[in-house]
């Protein structure tokens, strides 16, 4: 890129003279977004209450499905993994975060740090991601089809191959493009890091992880929440009935030898299990800690979607990464509030009474 002259002033033995400098505009992709100094301060102590609460929050959540009976089943195992990783973002990448909003270049100049700033978060959120949509499916199983169905698609073998899997996979693909898919280029005498954007395998896993997670959270997802709920409403409805038709024949003697609409049928069974109020509130949990992840990963997607490479500076990333790292703080704090069994196990572990 052609350098673009730049009129500097200096005051020498009492003249002003003009002399030319050049600045490369390329440098500003590695520069800081500039801030007002309160605002870069309230960003570096959120990171910092982020860390603390979204560790501790994360590890009592994990600590409460190990050790209490209770919590542990094959749904709450996909929680307990997603919390490792929302761990792993609140207790790695936030710090790299609050360093880039103290001192950006030293994230970008360190080849280690550049690295974990971006290849972290493209671990992470795929991971995130895909435990949500199995977390979605585990609740359509569960609602939609039956026990013997649901018993052999999520149980104890199945569960730890399927969470092992998808920890190994995107760990090996991040490492490899860590490895290989980063450059360097010079100002001023420093080694500034950058992705490098040419790499075929990169490209392909980038555009493959970024189309896999806005489907997952603008289609899939949606849509298999939609039909489980849409199912739920329908088998309320239904047991609704029953007891309208249960009063009516208490009203109306039923005829000897006739059979009764109001005795339990299969169907009736059917619907009462899908009214468990239990694992109704472990779905509706489970959808709003979706909601929370598309809402704070959004601004992330959208500057991906629309600005492309070009707009998305190193300083930028900081910001809008923050939200994401911010939503890993929230989601044990929904376990907690909106679920009775994770309150009270929590409690327990922390000594409250």
């Amino acid at each position: 890129m052609t350098p673009v002259p730049n009129k500097a002033m200096e005051f020498t033995d009492g003249v002003i003279s003009a002399l030319e400098t050049t600045v490369d505009p390329e440098y500003y992709r590695y520069s800081p977004i500039p801030l007002p100094r309160f605002v870069t301060y309230s960003l570096i102590c959120l990171c910092s209450i982020g860390y603390l609460v979204g560790s501790v929050g994360n590890i009592l959540v994990i600590l409460a499905i190990v050790r209490t009976r209770r919590l542990r089943t094959t749904a709450n195992a996909f929680l307990a993994s997603l919390a490792v990783a929302d761990l792993g973002t609140c207790s790695l990448i936030l710090p790299i975060v609050a360093l880039a909003f103290i001192s950006l270049e030293t994230v970008v100049t360190v080849q280690i740090l550049c690295r974990l700033y971006y290849h972290l978060t493209f671990t992470f959120i795929p991971v995130s991601i895909q435990h949500l949509i199995l977390i979605a499916i585990n609740r359509f199983v569960l609602i939609n089809k039956s026990s013997r169905t649901y018993g052999i698609l999520f149980n104890q073998k199945s569960v730890p191959v399927v969470i092992s899997t998808i920890w190994i996979v995107n760990t090996a693909i991040n490492i490899a493009l860590a490895m290989k898919s980063y450059k360097t280029v010079t100002f001023y005498g420093k080694d500034y890091c950058y992705i490098e954007q040419n790499d075929t395998l990169g490209t392909f896993v980038w555009l493959f992880q970024v189309s896999m997670v806005i489907l997952s959270c603008f289609v899939i997802i949606p849509v298999i929440y939609i039909i489980t709920f849409r199912t739920v409403r329908k088998s309320r409805i239904r047991v609704e009935q029953e007891l309208t038709r249960t009063v009516h024949d208490h009203d109306h003697p039923i005829i000897p030898n006739v059979p009764s609409i109001s005795q339990p049928t299969a169907l009736s069974r059917k619907s009462r299990r899908f009214l468990s109020s239990s694992e109704l509130k472990l779905t509706s949990v489970n959808l709003v800690i979706f909601l929370s992840n598309v809402l704070f990963l959004s601004p992330l997607l959208g500057v991906f979607i629309f600005g492309g490479n070009e707009v998305l500076t190193h300083g930028l990333y900081a910001i809008l990464l923050l939200p994401l790292c911010l939503n890993s703080v929230v989601n044990p704090l929904v376990y907690c509030g909106f679920n009775m069994h994770f309150r009270q196990a929590v409690r327990q572990l922390i000594r409250v009474r």
